[in-house]
Parts: structure tokens; C-alpha cells; sequence
């Protein structure tokens, strides 16, 4: 697969990732993308029992989990490409974020924990894939360590051309744009419960096969 290809698919992941993760916190106070505020949360009201937030916490961390373990499962290979094993991921990540997007629609809150559970699941599958890549410093789930890669690449590139020194190739585009990605993914997620429609909800699921799909083509 052509670099310029995978990075656009890297991208679309990265905005489905910030539109589920945006779309659970609206309406569960959960990420099921981003594991690190949910482990604060359960980690808290332990102590804190009147803090809530801990069983939805810990079915979203147990979701990703599973799910990452499934994806590991699936995408194992010696080989860090866009495998059509990474992309049967894709697609079923794809497909528990269509099936959280229809439960939505279909029963709003009411099986708010299973939703949970299940989207976390694909944003686990979806980690895994790409951590297949081994595309250092990008991750399209949890974007504190893509950001702090832009931002230390940017210095770093700064600091390089200050200095007449031979660039190191090793560009911030990437992690600055996938970084960019999840923002626009959150802030259309965030649109969902003012717009009465279960259009951003379905968007991650159709970004995840989008993906799929054109990376499974791709020789």
C-alpha cells in the first residue's frame, strides 16, 4: 500500500475514533477509545463512591480490552503492513460501531451498558490494527502520545533548521494530523444529541469500512 494511502485511512480512523469517543462521553460520561480517563474514573470512585461513573468505566476498559485482545488475535503477523487481516479488524470494529449506532436509534439509553461495552470493543479492535503498522508515535485512539510526538517533532525540526543541521526524517505531519483528525471526529460526535439524528453515530462505522475495504484492495 502506497504511504500516502495508508496515511489517509489513518486519518479517517482517527476522526471515527473521536466521534465515538465524543458521542459516549455526551451520553455515558465514558471514552471507549481512550482508556486512560476511564481507568481515573473507576481508580477514583473506589474511594469516592459518590463520584459515579464506576460501572460504565469498567465495562468500557473490559470492552477494549476484549477487543484489543480479539484484534491482536487477528492482525498477528511477522509482517507490519496493511494486512487484509488488519482490515477484517477494521470491519469488524466497523461493524460494533453500526450495531451500537442502531441500538442507539432503536432504544436510546436503555441498554446504555451494552452500547458501552461494545464500542469500546471496536475501538480495542481498532488499536490493535493499527498498532500492527508499527507506525511510530501514531495511535488513532488515544492521542496524548501522537500529540506529544507532533509537538516534540516540530521542536525538533525547528531546532534542526536553527542549527544548518541535516534534517532527521522524521515529520510531525502525520501525528499532528491524526492528532487534527480526532478533534474533528469529537467535534462531530459532539453534534449528536443537538441534531436529533443518529447520523454521527453512524459515521465511525461507516469511516471503519471504508477503510476496510479500500485497504483490503490495496496490493
Amino acid at each position: 500500500m502506497a504511504t500516502s494511502t495508508r496515511n489517509i485511512l489513518l486519518l479517517l480512523l482517527s476522526v471515527a475514533a473521536g466521534c465515538v469517543d465524543a458521542i459516549a462521553f455526551v451520553n455515558a460520561g465514558v471514552f471507549p477509545a481512550n482508556m486512560t480517563g476511564n481507568s481515573v474514573v473507576l481508580a477514583a470512585s473506589l474511594l469516592h463512591p459518590g463520584t459515579g461513573g464506576a460501572t460504565l468505566s469498567a465495562l468500557a476498559l473490559l470492552g477494549f480490552c476484549i477487543g484489543a485482545a480479539s484484534g491482536a488475535w487477528i492482525v498477528h503477523s511477522p509482517d507490519h503492513d496493511w494486512s487484509r487481516r488488519v482490515s477484517l479488524a477494521l470491519l469488524g470494529a466497523g461493524s460494533l460501531v453500526f450495531g451500537c449506532a442502531i441500538s442507539m436509534a432503536l432504544t436510546g439509553d436503555h441498554f446504555l451498558s451494552f452500547i458501552v461495552i461494545v464500542a469500546a470493543a471496536a475501538m480495542g479492535l481498532q488499536s490493535a490494527a493499527v498498532q500492527q503498522l508499527g507506525i511510530a508515535g501514531v495511535a488513532t485512539v488515544f492521542v496524548t502520545g501522537t500529540l506529544t510526538t507532533a509537538i516534540t517533532r516540530l521542536v525538533g525540526a525547528a531546532r534542526e533548521a536553527g542549527d544548518h543541521a541535516p534534517r532527521v526524517e522524521k515529520s510531525p505531519w502525520l501525528p499532528a494530523s491524526s492528532w487534527l483528525s480526532y478533534f474533528a471526529g469529537a467535534f462531530i460526535g459532539g453534534l449528536q444529541p443537538a441534531l436529533h439524528t443518529g447520523i454521527p453515530a453512524a459515521l465511525p462505522g461507516v469511516l471503519l469500512v471504508a477503510a476496510a475495504l479500500i485497504g483490503a484492495r490495496r496490493p
